[in-house]
C-alpha cells in the first residue's frame, strides 16, 4: 500500500471514528428510542465539522508516516478542534439548529479514547500484513546507505531493503548484514534472487547505472520497477540529492519550469490572498510595529536586498528582530540562539510575525506566499560556487514560506543551506496548486508550534 493510500486510510478512519463517538454519544445521552432524531438534528452539522477536525489533524502533521506518533501534537489538535466547534456554534446558533454545548465534550473525550484504539488497530495491522515492498539496491555509496537506512527507519512507508548488490571488498553498515538483507556481488545474482522472492523494487547508484543498464534491460521480463537513486529518492525523502544527481537529470526534470497556467493562478491567489486578509495583516503589523518600538531603539522596519526570480535583485521588507549593530562586522549567518536578536525578536521570529511587511513584496510581485525564501547577494555568491546546483532555486519566486522551511526547521551555516537546498529544488520540480496548499497548512503547525526562525 503506497504512503498516499496509507494517508487516505489514517484520515477515513479518524472520520470514521468521529462519527462513531457522535453515535455512541447521542446513544448513552438520549436512549434508542430517541436516537433516529437526535442523529437528524447533529449529523448534518457534525459531519461538515468533523472535516474540519480531520483537516487540523493534517495541520498538526499527525498523518506523517515518516515520524513517530507525536501525542502533543494530537492534544493540542483536539483541544483547537473543540475550540473551534465552539466558536461555530456560538457565532451561528440560528442557522445550525443546535447548541451541543455538554455533547461537544463529551464528543471530543469519546474522539480522544476511540482515536488511540483505531490508531493502535492501523500500525498493528500494517506491521502484520506484509504490505512492505521489498527494495534492491544497486551499490553502496554514501547516498545508497543513507537511503536503505531510512527505508529501514520508516517501514510504515511501505518498503523494506531486501537486498544490496555492492563489490565483495565494500564493508556494509552492521544494519545491513543481518540474514534480512541480502548480499549480492553482481546483476546476475540479483536477477537468481527476484526468481525466488518477491522483489518489487531496484533503484540503481548513478555511480553503477553505466556499467549495468545493459543487463538491467535483459531483466524487464521479471516486471520490476526499475529507479534511479535521484529519482526514488525524491519519491521517499521529498527531496532532491544534490551531489548525487547527474545534470542530465535536472535537464530531463526542469528544463521547463511553472507553466504559465500555473504562474498566473498563483499571482491571482496571491493577489487575492492579500485582498482578503488585509484587516488582519494590518492588525498585526500595527501591534508588532508598536511592539518594535517599545522593546529596543532604532527603526521598526529594516530592509535588505534579496535575490529574486532569475536571480533579480529587489528589497525585501521586515519588522526588525535584531540589535541595530547587528552587522557591525558585515553579514553573518542567523544562528539560534543568536545573541543580537533582542527579546521581542525571538517572539517575532518564532511566531513570523518579523515577516508581514513582505506582504508588501507580494503586491508587487517580486515574492509568492509560498516559494524558496529569498537569500542575499552576499550569500548566493558564495553558497554557488561551493553548493551544486545552487542557481537553480532561482526559478520560481521567492516566497514568505516555502518546502524547506517546513520541512528543515532551522538554517545557519552552508551545510545546512545545502539541506534546505534539497528541498527548494524539490519544490522546484514539483510546483503545483496542492503542494503549495500543503505548505501553507504546515507553516500553520510550524507557527502554532512557535518554530520559526
Amino acid at each position: 500500500m503506497s504512503r498516499n493510500k496509507k494517508k487516505i486510510v489514517l484520515a477515513t478512519g479518524d472520520y470514521l471514528v468521529m462519527l462513531a463517538s457522535l453515535l455512541l454519544v447521542v446513544l448513552i445521552r438520549y436512549g434508542v428510542n430517541e436516537l433516529p432524531e437526535r442523529i437528524d438534528q447533529h449529523m448534518p452539522v457534525f459531519a461538515v465539522i468533523f472535516l474540519l477536525w480531520v483537516t487540523v489533524f493534517y495541520v498538526f502533521e499527525l498523518y506523517d508516516l515518516s515520524a513517530p506518533f507525536r501525542h502533543r501534537n494530537f492534544y493540542y489538535a483536539m483541544t483547537i478542534n473543540v475550540g473551534l466547534a465552539m466558536v461555530v456554534f456560538y457565532l451561528f446558533p440560528d442557522a445550525l439548529g443546535i447548541t451541543p454545548r455538554r455533547n461537544l465534550l463529551l464528543i471530543g473525550a469519546a474522539v480522544f479514547l476511540l482515536f488511540y484504539g483505531w490508531r493502535f488497530l492501523f500500525n498493528r495491522i500494517i506491521d502484520k500484513a506484509g504490505w512492505q515492498q521489498e527494495v534492491a539496491i544497486i551499490g553502496a555509496g554514501s547516498h545508497a546507505l543513507h537511503l536503505a537506512e531510512h527505508i529501514a527507519q520508516r517501514r510504515r512507508l511501505g518498503f523494506r531493503v531486501a537486498a544490496i548488490v555492492c563489490e565483495p571488498e565494500r564493508t556494509l553498515p552492521e544494519t545491513f548484514t543481518k540474514d534480512t538483507v541480502a548480499r549480492l556481488g553482481s546483476i546476475d545474482e540479483l536477477r537468481g534472487y527476484a526468481l525466488n522472492h518477491r522483489l518489487n523494487t531496484v533503484v540503481i547508484s548513478e555511480e553503477w547505472l553505466d556499467s549495468v543498464y545493459r543487463e538491467l534491460y535483459n531483466l524487464i521480463p521479471l516486471r520490476l520497477k526499475f529507479y534511479q537513486l535521484t529519482t526514488f529518492w525524491e519519491f521517499f525523502e521529498e527531496s532532491i540529492p544534490i551531489y548525487n544527481a547527474r545534470e542530465t537529470w535536472f535537464l530531463e526534470n526542469l528544463n521547463r519550469g511553472p507553466s504559465r497556467g500555473y504562474r498566473l493562478v498563483k499571482r491571482l491567489a496571491d493577489l487575492a490572498g492579500v485582498i482578503v486578509f488585509s484587516p488582519l495583516f494590518v492588525a498585526l503589523a500595527i501591534l508588532t510595529a508598536l511592539l518594535v518600538r517599545i522593546s529596543s531603539p532604532g527603526p521598526v522596519l529594516f530592509s535588505q536586498i534579496r535575490v529574486g526570480r532569475n536571480g533579480m535583485l529587489y528589497r525585501l521588507y521586515k519588522f526588525r528582530s535584531m540589535r541595530t549593530d547587528a552587522e557591525r562586522d558585515g553579514a553573518q549567518w542567523a544562528q539560534e540562539n543568536d545573541p543580537r536578536i533582542t527579546a521581542v525578536g525571538k517572539i517575532l521570529r518564532a511566531t513570523r510575525l518579523d515577516e508581514i511587511p513582505q506582504v508588501f513584496n507580494v503586491l508587487k510581485g517580486e515574492m509568492s506566499f509560498v516559494g524558496p525564501r529569498p537569500e542575499r547577494p552576499e550569500f548566493v555568491s558564495q553558497l554557488e560556487k561551493t553548493i551544486p546546483h545552487y542557481q537553480l532555486r532561482h526559478l520560481v519566486k521567492p516566497g514568505l514560506t516555502g518546502w524547506a522551511q517546513v520541512k528543515y526547521r532551522y538554517g545557519a551555516s552552508e551545510e545546512d543551506a545545502a539541506t534546505k537546498l534539497t528541498y527548494d529544488l524539490y519544490y522546484v520540480k514539483n510546483v503545483a496548486p496542492v503542494l503549495d496548499i500543503k505548505i501553507l497548512l504546515k507553516t500553520v503547525m510550524t507557527i502554532l508550534g512557535r518554530q520559526g526562525r
